[in-house]
Order: C-alpha cells, then structure tokens, then sequence
C-alpha cells in the first residue's frame, strides 16, 4: 500500500513539473514573440544602419528578448523570495567553465568543419549566407553572435526555465539526478522548439532543418549541463555564443571555398 502511495506520488510530481515545463514553453514564446513584435518599428527607424537585414533586426530582438527575460526572473525572485544568484546570475566554477567550453569548441569547430566540406562535396548543400556577403554585414553579424545571441538565449532557455523546474523538483523531494534530467530534457526540448518557426494562420511549420534540429539538440544538452554543473550561466553564455560564432567562421570558409 506504501508503494502505491509512493508511486502515485511519484507520477503525480511528473506531471505537475510537465505542466510546469508547459507553462514555462507559453512564457518563453510569448516573450520571443513580444520581442520581435516590438523590434519590427525600431529596426524600420534604424534600418539605414543595416539596409540588407543581416544583423540589426535580431540585434533587436535578441536585447529585448533578454530584457524582458530578466524582468519575469526578477518578478518570480521577489515573489517567491528567491536569491537571484539561483537563476545563474553568478561567477561559480568561472576557470571549470572556461575550460570546457574551449575544449567542446574546439571539438565541434573539427566536427563542424569535416562535416561541411563533406556536404559541400557530396551533396548540393549551399554555404550562402541569407545576405549579401559584404564586410559590414559580416561583421556586424559575427558581432551578434558571438555577443549577444548566447547572452539573450541563455538567460530565456537556461536560467528562466530550468531553475523554477530544478526548485519545484526540490520542493517535491525528487533526487538531484532526476532533478536535472528533467530540468535539462525540458529546457532542451523547448529550446529545440524555438527553432522551428510555425505559422498560426493558416497553422503551418514554416522552417524546420533536421541537422539545426540535431545540433541545437546536442548543444541545448551541453548548456543545460554547464547550467546544472556549476549553477552559473556564465559556462552556458560562453559556451552559446562562441560556438555560434565557431559555425558562422565555418561557415564563412566554406563559402569562401566552394562558393
């Protein structure tokens, strides 16, 4: 009778921290999608800066993106009397994290890379960029990514989502194991989503790429797992930025070579 109990409870905190993981999947898209909304106007005043659309909009839309994304954290910490050290806004393990993410870099720019010149040969997969490869707008791209897009994505998918799962799964008395399993796994899956682009009228799936799908897998992973290890999101931050910019410099080569 005790193991019933057990058990019950058991599926009854997975499925109240699944409808959580639902909730936090509503909130990150609305923020996503009150983010473009509003970076639209504010790109059409500045568009002189950045005519061929290859950096400015998503600049704008990645820092208010951010923005609004520490504003939720900031409501959720005075509500719930949280530090805010818990959502990650600190500096443990900073050298751990430094290290590891050199390191899994330098892994993906060899795997990336072999990976790329066997599509350019083998297939009849395109390097182009989606802008006109100029000097300005290259550079101004790069910028974003290795600046801004980790730094707006980490605190929406890493610390806005994985830390009300990791404390409710606390509050519950799950294993810190299974807490993280679930936590990551969510906040990937999530992520995952993200980058798929779905419209609602009529309801279509707009862009889905199976390799995008794979790598934001395994690097939604890898964030998640710096996040848990070090409860920093300076790791994942680091980690997101500069393996963006490692796929753009592939990228770039690439297309300097096969066109």
């Amino acid at each position: 009778m005790i193991g019933v109990i057990v058990l019950s409870n058991y599926y009854k905190n997975i499925g109240e921290i699944a409808f959580l993981g639902v909730i936090l999947l509503v909130l990150t898209r609305v923020i996503s999608e009150i983010s473009f909304q509003l970076a639209q106007p504010m790109y059409q005043i500045l568009q002189h800066l950045d005519p061929d659309g290859s950096f400015l909009y998503i600049a704008i839309h990645h820092i208010l993106q951010g923005l609004f994304a520490v504003f939720v954290i900031l409501v959720i910490a005075q509500v719930f009397r949280i530090p805010i050290t818990l959502f990650g806004f600190n500096l443990n393990d900073w050298q751990y994290s430094i290290r590891t993410v050199l390191r899994f870099s330098f892994f993906w720019l060899f795997l990336q890379g072999s990976v790329g010149v066997l599509l350019m040969i083998f297939s009849t997969a395109s390097a182009a960029f989606h802008f006109p490869l100029t000097v300005k707008n290259f550079i101004g791209y790069f910028a974003f990514q290795i600046l801004l897009s980790g730094t707006s994505e980490e605190i929406l998918f890493r610390a806005l989502v994985m830390t009300p799962l990791i404390l409710y799964g606390k509050h519950t008395g799950m294993t810190e194991k299974t807490i993280a399993w679930i936590a990551g796994s969510i906040a990937t899956i999530i992520f995952m989503l993200a980058h798929i682009n779905i419209a609602f009228y009529p309801l279509r799936v707009t862009h889905f790429n199976i390799l995008q799908q794979i790598t934001v897998l395994i690097f939604g992973a890898f964030y998640a797992f710096l996040f848990i290890r070090t409860k920093s999101l300076l790791g994942s931050i680091l980690a997101h930025n500069l393996l963006n910019a490692v796929i753009v410099t592939i990228g770039l080569i690439l297309f300097l070579i096969f066109g």
